[in-house]
């Protein structure tokens, strides 16, 4: 059963650092992730006011995984600072034996959880530069340990166009069963682009360990001046489409995304809602 337990951490468990936090995650990815949002994917795009920021965020993935994040914001000085929790669980799961037995033996719980400190700072008129500092958690079976993160990320945008660059989930190992286990190291590079009422953007990332990419692309618009929509094509060793929209008044956001994630796992939902006070 060791064995079991390893391989569900190496090849799912610590991924669940890359599954979205936020609708955005679903659909726009690196380079526009913006205001408070941003602290969960790109903390250099991390803006917010003077007054103090909440949102909350629930997604609903395949197999009865679901994960719940949580950010609180407020800026101090020059500094947008935010502190944000995220929990992700892997729901009951099921252990069988070796094939060929399928009857199942017993089920057991598995859950990830992070906890971060996130800072954006504006360094010139059109230059930004964020950093998180995160602690993980996993929890699987009887096993557990904790990890050290960061995130790292740079940014530059005007009023038409804006690149970003950044380094996300680069910390310490954890020590699983007497198996040390990377993070899910991941460099990000993305850009947008605006033209009349539209939004283009794409993300490019290079996930360390494996050597695999992954992609992102988003076509934006917003509609009578409080509502955003987008579409978006990802790929995940497949492609698959996403989309999603957002509401916004002056104190309230709501917002919604989902996504066909590939290899037939199904819909990915996720909704949110965000304050200001």
């Amino acid at each position: 059963m060791g064995i079991f337990v390893y391989l569900i951490i190496v090849n799912a468990g610590l991924n669940s650092l890359l599954m979205p936090a936020s609708p955005i995650g679903v659909n726009a990815g690196f380079a526009l992730a913006r205001d408070d949002e941003a602290i969960f994917y790109n903390p250099a795009n991390f803006e917010t006011g003077p007054g103090y920021q909440v949102q909350c965020y629930y997604n609903q993935f395949y197999l009865g995984m679901n994960g719940v994040s949580f950010s609180i914001s407020k800026k101090v000085g020059k500094f947008g600072l935010g502190l944000g929790f995220v929990n992700f669980d892997y729901g009951d799961i099921e252990w069988h034996p070796p094939y060929p037995t399928e009857d199942s033996l017993t089920t057991y719980s598995a859950n990830d959880f992070s906890m971060f400190l996130g800072c954006g700072l504006k360094m010139s008129r059109l230059g930004r530069v964020g950093v998180n500092f995160k602690y993980i958690n996993e929890n699987i079976y009887i096993y557990s340990d904790y990890a050290l993160a960061v995130d790292l990320s740079f940014a530059y945008n005007n009023d038409k166009n804006g690149i970003s660059f950044g380094i996300s989930n680069f910390g310490s190992r954890l020590l699983i069963k007497n198996e040390y286990v990377n993070l899910p190291a991941r460099i990000n590079l993305g850009g947008y682009y605006k033209f009349k009422k539209f939004i283009i953007g794409a993300g490019f990332f290079y996930l360390v360990n494996n050597g695999r990419f992954e992609f992102n692309s988003t076509l934006g618009t917003r509609l009578y001046n409080s509502i955003d929509v987008y579409l978006g094509i990802n790929y995940r060793e497949e492609f698959y489409p996403g989309f999603g929209f957002s509401i916004k008044s002056n104190y309230v956001k709501i917002k919604y995304g989902g996504s066909f994630f590939p290899m037939n796992l199904g819909l990915v939902n996720s909704i949110g809602i965000g304050f200001s006070f």
